[in-house]
């Protein structure tokens, strides 16, 4: 059953669009949904769809060969003139997923497809895509300064992770905290939620021969079944994804490790791994490439390199090297339950980085749909650092925007605790803001998961700047 992906649906038939030969390149990392996109993409339409296997060209050709109904093996030549004789005739959607496959296996292949889409296709109907999970891969074969296909790529779509809001249609019975909680531990990663929702038994998902699960506490039954029961396993593992991308993983995991322990600065993460700075920056660089970490600058002060941290990307990523990879040896003796113990006792510090991802998606779909007394034209955060104490002291977001025409900056702190937040919080965030030089109008916005005292609904009320937002009414 697919679900979401409504604007990468639109750009897809954009490109679809006109004819004459077009060139589209989809990437995104393994598990994200790049296949079931472009399956839904090409369900209605006149389409040759070829998952490229690791093998030889002689073999690539057999089952290219066998893919668009052929009785002879076709050699590159061959198989390009066919598409000639039918694009003739109607217009030829041509889907190659993991590509890289065909240019390892056979070079001179995609010499040839390149040569015909610039060539004798040029104004004929054929829509070529090229699709791989491999962004090492993609950058040196198809979107590189080295690569034949660089000039000639009318659509380049890189597939992320859904967001909380379509996350959530994977799980539609789960309460607020419990869809906040699936969501960062499935990390909008397409290939967990369908088997989240197999665990859930929620209609249409029955597939793999998954079990639904039973009994009250089926959160923690979907935590165990993905990630804690190392028998079970049925979560993408972030060290598999890797493997797809890095050879040597061992400094990678160390990196990442230190990052979940919250180390993100260069000298903090040089100091743990003990390698220099000048050895760290290049990992570093090499996990943003693959996205699986990315670098913030505090957002009013993007050129002061000493206020630059890194973090990882992805939720369900954080998960794995935040309390499974912290915890190993109760993760690889099996002993479930007392992993579970551990992981509970530190969830908040973990939720919070979730909590302030869904804050921050809440923030751009109600400014995208103007339900907010400002729009928001770009959102990050902002942090003074204490180098003596290697600490951070910050907003969770920070965005810039506009309020009837002239500049605004909205201030936000999200709070995933378990009391109520009082008066005294929010004239901290008031306070705080005092440490930053505003554009324009200042808005002051309090996300809450155990929503807000009187005395702090009291004060809002009386001031329009202020925004008290529970978890309930994001849900």
């Amino acid at each position: 059953m697919f679900k979401g992906r409504k604007s990468e649906i639109e750009k897809l038939n954009g490109f679809y669009e006109g004819e004459e030969a077009s060139v589209a390149v989809v990437s995104g990392q393994l598990g994200v949904g790049k296949t079931a996109l472009l399956r839904e993409f090409a369900k209605d339409k006149e389409a040759i769809f070829f998952e490229a296997y690791e093998t030889t060209a002689k073999h690539q050709f057999e089952q290219i060969s066998k893919t668009i109904g052929s009785s002879d093996v076709l050699d590159g030549e061959a198989f390009c003139q066919e598409i000639s004789k039918r694009a003739a005739k109607s217009k030829q959607l041509i889907i190659i997923d993991q590509y890289p496959h065909i240019v390892k296996s056979d070079p001179d292949f995609d010499k040839k497809l390149h040569e015909y889409i610039v060539g004798e296709w040029k104004k004929l109907p054929v829509k070529l895509i090229l699709c791989s999970d491999a962004f090492m891969l993609v950058d040196k074969y198809i979107k590189g300064k080295k690569a034949l296909w660089k000039n000639d790529i009318t659509l380049d779509l890189v597939i992320q992770p859904l967001g909380f809001y379509d996350s959530c249609e994977f799980f539609a019975d789960a309460s607020p905290k419990e869809a906040a909680f699936l969501y960062g531990i499935t990390g909008g990663i397409p290939y967990n939620l369908v088997r989240t929702a197999a665990l859930l038994g929620i209609d249409g998902y029955d597939m793999y021969g998954i079990s639904p699960i039973h009994g009250e506490d089926k959160i923690k039954e979907v935590a165990y079944k993905l990630f804690l029961d190392k028998n079970c396993n049925l979560g993408l593992n972030p060290e598999q994804v890797m493997a797809t991308e890095l050879r040597e993983l061992s400094y990678y995991n160390y990196m990442l490790a230190t990052l979940a322990k919250g180390l993100n600065r260069v000298n903090q993460i040089s100091a743990e791994v003990e390698k220099p700075k000048d050895v760290v920056v290049p990992y570093l660089n090499s996990l943003m490439s693959i996205g699986v970490c990315t670098k913030d600058t505090a957002i009013t002060e993007i050129t002061n390199r000493k206020k630059t941290r890194y973090s990882i990307v992805n939720t369900s990523t954080l998960f794995w090297y935040k309390h499974i990879v912290a915890n190993y040896n109760l993760y690889i003796s099996g002993q479930v339950d007392e992993l579970w113990d551990t992981i509970k006792a530190d969830i908040d510090d973990y939720m919070k980085e979730v909590f302030i991802k869904i804050c921050a998606e809440y923030l751009r779909d109600r400014s995208d749909n103007n339900l907010l007394p400002f729009t928001i034209e770009e959102i990050g955060n902002w942090w003074v650092n204490d180098d003596e104490a290697g600490t951070t002291d910050g907003f969770d977001l920070v965005s810039l925007g506009k309020c009837d025409g002239k500049s605004a900056t909205i201030f936000a702190q999200c709070y995933y605790i378990h009391e109520p937040i009082e008066v005294a919080q929010l004239k901290s965030l008031i306070e705080k803001t005092k440490q930053l030089h505003r554009q324009g109008d200042a808005f002051y916005l309090v996300f809450s998961n155990a929503g807000f005292h009187e005395n702090a609904i009291t004060i809002s009320s009386a001031i329009k700047n202020i925004m008290l937002i529970t978890l309930d009414e994001m849900r």
